[in-house]
């Protein structure tokens, strides 16, 4: 072998290095994440439609003001206490749910609007599932008695800008509202929950040599900003309840979390983690109930039923 070529193999060794070696955990998140759900679906548990969780078939089939009045009539049985908090230029408000009129500690919170205001269009996992399995949650709670320093808030206009999550903060700091954490649920629906860092990239972020970050949303490459980890502190705690669930490091989400994460309140943004199905579903119209499972609802339900 020359000497020529003994160099120019030594060049493209450090260069494959130079790309590989802060990439690990993006090539192993999507390898886990992304490609394992292609070659090694789950098997799905299909949503019972006289359960828990059969509201999701009453919202898929609704538009958005009708999904605002449908979320009013089931919270209005529950005897609990519900503020409408208004979203400027909007007819959606958002929806703030707690069990009694004492400090709040804990906050979940899911957007209920859809992208497509359109019958048709069922955004089952963005973000119907999350708006179910918490409206399930709120249910069980206020039947034990036991809501706490709960609360929960369903949020509008999450998808025209992140909103109703800005009019929350407004709202919340003009009437001394200052919870412990804001716990972010987006794009239930498949796997386990996974805690995902938010930024303005969503997707999978990658680091090229001399350039920086690179977002990849499954359609096209972005350059994504400097990011922080999710909340370390609220992400242990969390794990206490729930030890099965995924932290991401490189599979970055974009919700009502980036707006609670600005304003310096500890928060995450919780989906499931089958990158895969989100890639494949996330505001298309291939986003369907039958497309979700039982279990990742079960899980997010446990979450807010235990998480203190």
């Amino acid at each position: 072998m020359s000497t020529r070529t003994k160099i120019l193999l030594a060049f493209i060794l450090l260069l494959l290095a130079a790309i590989i070696a802060p990439n690990t955990r993006a090539l192993y998140e999507g390898i886990a994440f992304y490609i394992r759900p292609a070659i090694f679906p789950d098997a799905i548990k299909p949503i019972n439609r006289v359960g828990r969780y059969a509201s999701l078939y009453d919202l898929v089939q609704l538009r958005n003001a009708d999904r605002l009045r449908y979320l009013r009539r089931q919270l209005e049985s529950l005897n609990v206490l519900v503020e409408e908090i208004p979203i400027p230029n909007s007819q959606l408000p958002s929806l703030f749910v707690r069990f009694n009129r004492g400090a709040v500690e804990t906050i979940f919170s899911a957007h209920y609007d859809k992208l497509y205001d359109d019958p048709t269009y069922q955004g089952a996992s963005d973000n119907t599932a999350a708006v179910s399995a918490m409206l399930a949650a709120v249910a069980e709670l206020a039947q034990r008695g036991d809501g706490g320093t709960r609360a929960f808030l369903f949020t509008g206009e999450e998808e025209t800008g992140l909103r109703g999550a800005s009019a929350f903060v407004a709202y919340a700091r003009a009437n001394g509202i200052a919870p412990r954490a804001i716990v972010n649920f987006d794009n239930l629906g498949r796997g386990k929950l996974t805690i995902r860092p938010s930024t303005d990239v969503p997707g999978i972020v990658f680091t090229l040599p001399f350039y920086g970050d690179l977002g990849f949303d499954g359609r096209e490459f972005r350059a994504s900003p400097p990011y922080p980890r999710a909340h370390a502190a609220l992400t242990q705690a969390l794990l206490r309840v729930q030890p099965d669930m995924v932290v991401l490091e490189r599979f970055t989400a974009i919700s009502d979390s980036n707006v609670f994460q600005a304003h310096g309140i500890p928060t995450v943004a919780i989906s499931g983690d089958d990158m895969r199905h989100l890639d494949l579903t996330w505001h298309t119209y291939t986003d369907r109930v039958e497309l979700l499972d039982e279990n990742n609802l079960d899980r997010a339900f446990d979450l807010m039923t235990r998480f203190p």
